[in-house]
C-alpha cells in the first residue's frame, strides 16, 4: 500500500490528472479502476506524471492511452474522454501511420519517429503540426511487453524553418542563374504558385499615378485565359486593403465572398477563380510599385507560415529584380561610356561607305551587314511595307549563321497588323516578343518563335504620311535595347535610306537628262522636217516666169507645213502651261459619249489614211463628268492619235466606255507596237516616247502622254497603262469622278460661219515688227484683204509716223529693240487721234501671263505667230464694222 498511497499522492498532486483519474470512469475501461493497476502500469504512470515532456502510455491487448497533463493539448480537444480507451479508437485517421511502429515496441524494439506530421487544432482551427515521437516498450514484472511508453517533442517550428530555409535556397538557387527581369519575374510566380499550391500567381507593376495596375507575367496550374497585359484599378482592392499593401504588409483574403475589405468585389473576384487572394506587395519610396499575388478557387486559411514563404520568395525576387536592373544600370553606364567612341566610328565608316556605293541593293546588303556584326545582332534585313495589301516584302539579310535568312512577302498579320501599325508614330523596340503583350499572344508569338526572333527593334521610314519601308534588327535571345543603340540604329537606318534616295535621284535625273538630249535632238529633227519644203517650196516661188498652178501648190505646201510646225510648238506651250499650273479649265457638265465623238472626228483622216478598223463601244447610260469640253476632246484624241500611229495599217483600234456608280471609264487599246516592260512605267513622263514606226510618218514630239496625265488629274481623274509587251498592242484607261445629277451637258458651240477674208475694207493699219521677212509677208497678207498697211521696223520711228497720219490699228511685235512692244502700246493710247485705235499684239510668246501682261499694256486683241490668217482678218472686219 506505500506504492499504491505513493502513486496515489502523485496523482493528487496534479491538478488537472486528478480531476481526470478520480472524475474517470473507469469501469469501461479495459484498464480497470487505478487501485487494480499492476506495478508496471503504476510505474509508468508516475513516469510520465512526473514529465514535464508531452508522454503517453499505451498498456494491455487494446492499447489503452495513459497520459500526461503535458500531452492534453495534443488531444484535439478529446481530453478527458480519451483517458483509459484504445489507442486506435482515440486516433483513427493517425492509426495506421502509428501501428507500425506501436508493433515495433511491442515486439520489444525500441523504435524513433523523427519529424512526423501530425495536424493539430489550435484555438480552433487546423494547424500543421510535426513531432519526433520515442517508443520503447513496458515489461511487467516478468518481463513481458505489456505495452509501450512514447515521449513526443514538436518540432514544427524546426520543420518549418527548415522547410522555410529550403525554399529560400531554391529561391536563392533559382534566381541567381537568371540575368534578364522577365527571366526572374517568371521563377517567382511559378515558386510562389508550387510552393504554396495555388491555382495562379501573378506578378503586377502598379502606377501610382494613374491609379492602375498591369499583370506583367502570370502563372496557372492549368491551362486558362492568360491574365498577362490586363490592366485593373488600384481601387479594385478597396480603401482598406489597398490602405494595407500601401503599408508593405502582405493582404490575406481567406474568403472574397466574405472579407469586408472588399464589399464591392468580391463577388467578382470569385467568379474569376481568386475566392482566396494573397498578396505580397513591393513598396519603394514610400510608393507601392510592385506586387506577387496568388489565387486559389477554394476558400483557405493563409497560415502564418504561408504568408512568410511568400513573403520569403517575393523579397528574393525583389532582391533578385534590384540585382539584375542595377547590374544592367551598371552595363548601360559602362558600356554608354566605352562605346560611345566605338559608335562615333562605326558611323563614319558608315558614312564613308554609302559615299562608295552607288547600287540601292548594294546599300542595303552593306549597311546590314556592318550593323548586325557591330550588334552582334542574329538577323538585320530590310522590309517593304504595303499598307493597301497588308503585306511585307523582307530583303537584304544578314545572320550570324545561327538564324536562318527571312526573304519573301508574307501577310503583316503574322506579325501583329497594330504593331506594324504604330511604325507610324515611331521606332517599334521589344526586349522579350514572348512576354511582350503585344506578341505574346497565341496566334502571334509562334510565328516569332519560328523565325527564332525573341526580341527586336524595327526602324520605320515613313514618306508621305505613310509607312513604306522598315528596317529590322532581331535577336534569338531576350536583350535589353539601349537608347544609344537604338539612336546609332535609327541614325544608320536615316543614313541608308537617304543614300538610297540619293542615288535613286541622280538615276532620275542622268535619265531625264538623257531624254532630255534624246527629245532635243527629235525636236531639231522635227522643226527641220516642215522648214525643207517650206525653203524649197520658198525657191521654187522664185525660179522662171509666174504660174498660178505651181504658185497654189508651193503655198499648198507651205501652210501645211506651217500648220505641222504649229502643232509642235502648241504642244511644247500646252504642256508647259499644263505642267506649270498655268491652265484654268472650264467647268462645265459634259456627256463623254459626245466628247469621244469630237475625238473621233479629229482623228478620222488619220485613221481612214492608215485603213485601222475603228470599234466603239459606249454605254447607253449618259456618261456625266464635270470639266472642260475642249480639254478632253483633247485628252481622247491625244490616246486615239496615238494608237492609230502606233499600230501598223490595217490594224484595229477600240474605244469602250463604262459607268460604275462613282466613275466614268473610257478604255482606248490597240493590236499596235506595244510597250515594253522598261518603258511602261514611265510612259507619262515627260522626254519619254516609245519607239517609233520605221516610216515616221507621224512624227511628233512624244508629248502627248504627259499633257494626258496633267489634263486627267487636273479633272479629278487618273490615267493608267497597260501592255502586254513589244507586239501585242497597248491599251490606256482614263478615269473621272461621275456626276449624278446634271444640268443639259456642253456639247460644244456651233460654229458659226466665218466672214471670208476682206469682207470690210479700207482700214488703214501700222505693222511694227523687227523681222523684216515676217512683216513683209505679213503686210502682203494684210493688203490681200484690201488693207492699207505701213510697215515699221523702229518702234521710235512708229511712234513719229502714228503722230503724223490716222491708223485704224496697230499691229505690234512685243520683242522690239529698243523698246518693247507693252511700252510702244502705252505710248501710242496717249498720241492724239490713237485713243480709239485697235492695238493688236503679235508675238512668239504664248504664256498666260504674257497674255495678261498684254492687257494692262491697254492692248485689244492677242496674236501668236504664226498668225491664225482667218482670225486676223475676222478682227479688223469687226474693227471696219464699228
Amino acid at each position: 500500500m506505500e506504492a499504491a498511497t505513493r502513486d496515489f499522492h502523485l496523482l493528487d498532486s496534479t491538478g488537472a490528472v486528478r480531476a481526470g483519474y478520480h472524475v474517470h470512469d473507469w469501469s469501461s475501461s479495459p484498464l480497470g479502476p487505478p487501485d487494480q493497476w499492476s506495478p508496471a502500469l503504476r510505474n509508468a504512470v508516475s513516469l510520465i506524471l512526473e514529465s514535464e515532456f508531452p508522454m503517453y502510455v499505451a498498456w494491455g491487448p487494446q492499447l489503452a492511452l495513459l497520459y500526461n497533463a503535458a500531452f492534453i493539448p495534443l488531444l484535439d480537444g478529446t481530453h478527458p474522454a480519451a483517458l483509459g480507451r484504445p489507442l486506435a479508437q482515440v486516433w483513427p485517421d493517425r492509426w495506421p501511420c502509428l501501428k507500425p511502429l506501436v508493433e515495433r515496441a511491442l515486439a520489444g524494439h525500441a523504435t524513433y519517429g523523427e519529424d512526423v506530421p501530425s495536424p493539430v487544432d489550435r484555438d480552433g482551427k487546423p494547424y500543421d503540426a510535426w513531432f519526433t515521437l520515442a517508443y520503447s516498450p513496458v515489461r511487467d514484472e516478468a518481463g513481458t511487453v505489456r505495452g509501450m511508453l512514447c515521449v513526443t517533442s514538436e518540432t514544427t517550428q524546426r520543420v518549418q524553418l527548415e522547410r522555410r530555409h529550403a525554399v529560400q535556397l531554391q529561391v536563392v538557387d533559382s534566381l541567381r542563374r537568371l540575368h534578364h527581369p522577365s527571366d526572374i519575374i517568371e521563377s517567382a510566380c511559378t515558386l510562389l504558385g508550387k510552393h504554396l499550391e495555388l491555382e495562379r500567381a501573378c506578378y503586377v507593376e502598379t502606377d501610382e499615378a494613374d491609379g492602375s495596375f498591369e499583370v506583367m507575367h502570370d502563372w496557372a496550374r492549368d491551362a486558362g485565359t492568360p491574365l498577362i497585359g490586363r490592366r485593373a484599378r488600384l481601387d479594385d482592392f478597396g480603401p482598406q486593403a489597398l490602405a494595407l499593401l500601401r503599408t508593405g504588409s502582405p493582404l490575406a483574403v481567406r474568403d472574397a465572398m466574405a472579407d469586408p475589405r472588399l464589399p464591392a468585389r468580391g463577388e467578382r473576384y470569385a467568379a474569376a477563380g481568386a475566392r482566396a487572394i494573397l498578396v505580397v506587395p513591393k513598396i519603394r519610396r514610400g510608393q507601392l510599385v510592385a506586387a506577387l499575388v496568388g489565387y486559389a478557387t477554394q476558400a483557405r486559411d493563409w497560415n502564418e507560415e504561408a504568408q512568410r514563404l511568400a513573403a520569403d520568395i517575393a523579397e528574393r525576387s525583389w532582391e533578385a529584380l534590384d540585382r539584375v536592373r542595377a547590374e544592367q544600370a551598371l552595363r548601360d553606364a559602362v558600356a554608354r561610356q566605352t562605346t560611345l567612341l566605338d559608335m562615333n566610328e562605326f558611323r563614319l565608316e558608315v558614312s564613308d561607305l554609302l559615299r562608295r556605293l552607288n547600287d540601292p541593293a548594294q546599300i542595303f546588303t552593306q549597311t546590314g551587314a556592318m550593323l548586325g556584326r557591330f550588334l552582334q545582332a542574329s538577323r538585320v534585313l530590310y522590309g517593304d511595307y504595303d499598307a493597301d495589301k497588308q503585306l511585307v516584302t523582307f530583303h537584304s539579310n544578314y545572320t550570324d549563321g545561327i538564324v536562318a535568312e527571312l526573304n519573301g512577302t508574307f501577310p503583316a498579320a503574322l506579325f501583329g497588323t497594330a504593331n506594324l501599325a504604330s511604325l507610324g508614330q515611331a521606332t517599334w523596340v521589344s526586349s522579350d516578343l514572348q512576354r511582350d503583350p503585344r506578341t505574346s499572344g497565341a496566334d502571334i508569338w509562334p510565328n516569332y518563335g519560328a523565325l527564332q526572333i525573341r526580341s527586336a527593334v524595327v526602324v520605320p521610314l515613313n514618306r508621305n504620311g505613310a509607312l513604306t519601308s522598315c528596317l529590322f534588327i532581331h535577336d534569338n535571345l531576350p536583350r535589353l535595347w539601349s537608347a544609344d543603340i537604338v539612336r546609332l540604329i535609327e541614325d544608320v537606318a536615316e543614313r541608308a535610306w537617304s543614300a538610297v534616295e540619293r542615288v535613286r535621284a541622280e538615276d532620275a535625273l542622268r535619265l531625264a537628262d538623257r531624254r532630255k538630249d534624246e527629245f532635243l535632238a527629235m525636236l531639231a529633227h522635227e522643226l527641220r522636217n516642215p522648214l525643207a519644203p517650206i525653203s524649197a517650196a520658198a525657191q521654187l516661188l522664185t525660179l522662171g516666169p509666174p504660174d498660178n498652178a505651181r504658185i497654189e501648190r508651193t503655198s499648198a505646201i507651205i501652210a501645211r507645213q506651217v500648220a505641222h510646225m504649229t502643232g509642235l510648238i502648241d504642244d511644247l506651250l500646252d504642256v508647259s502651261r499644263v505642267t506649270r499650273g498655268l491652265v484654268v479649265l472650264a467647268r462645265e457638265q459634259v456627256d463623254l459619249r459626245r466628247v469621244i465623238g469630237d475625238a473621233v472626228e479629229q482623228v478620222r483622216p488619220l485613221i481612214e489614211a492608215r485603213r485601222h478598223q475603228l470599234a466603239l463601244h459606249l454605254s447607253t447610260e449618259p456618261a456625266i463628268v464635270e470639266g472642260d469640253p475642249k480639254r478632253l476632246v483633247q485628252v481622247v484624241a491625244n490616246l486615239l492619235n496615238n494608237a492609230a500611229k502606233y499600230t501598223h495599217e490595217d490594224g484595229r483600234l477600240s474605244i469602250w466606255m463604262g459607268i460604275t456608280p462613282e466613275q466614268v471609264l473610257v478604255s482606248v487599246s490597240d493590236n499596235g507596237i506595244g510597250i515594253s516592260a522598261e518603258l511602261l512605267p514611265t510612259v507619262f513622263e515627260l522626254f519619254s516616247q516609245a519607239e517609233r514606226t520605221p516610216d515616221r510618218s507621224q512624227g511628233g514630239l512624244g508629248l502627248g502622254l504627259a499633257l494626258v496625265k496633267s489634263l486627267v488629274e487636273l479633272h479629278g481623274g487618273m490615267v493608267t497603262a497597260a501592255s502586254k509587251g513589244r507586239n501585242h498592242g497597248s491599251e490606256f484607261t482614263i478615269r473621272l469622278p461621275r456626276v449624278h445629277t446634271a444640268a443639259a451637258p456642253a456639247g460644244g458651240a456651233d460654229a458659226s460661219g466665218t466672214p471670208a477674208p476682206g469682207a470690210a475694207k479700207g482700214l488703214s493699219l501700222m505693222l511694227v515688227d523687227d523681222n523684216v521677212d515676217a512683216a513683209m509677208t505679213l503686210g502682203l497678207l494684210l493688203e490681200s484683204g484690201g488693207h492699207h498697211v505701213t510697215v515699221m521696223h523702229n518702234p521710235c520711228d512708229a511712234l513719229q509716223r502714228a503722230a503724223e497720219a490716222h491708223y485704224d490699228a496697230f499691229l505690234l511685235d512685243i520683242g522690239l529693240p529698243g523698246m518693247n512692244g507693252y511700252e510702244l502700246a502705252r505710248r501710242l493710247r496717249k498720241l492724239p487721234g490713237c485713243g480709239d485705235a485697235t492695238l493688236v499684239a503679235i508675238t512668239g510668246y504664248g504664256q498666260q501671263s504674257d497674255q495678261a501682261s498684254a492687257a494692262y499694256a491697254g492692248f485689244d486683241s492677242y496674236f501668236v505667230k504664226p498668225v491664225d490668217p482667218a482670225g486676223l482678218f475676222a478682227l479688223l472686219d469687226r474693227v471696219a464694222q464699228r
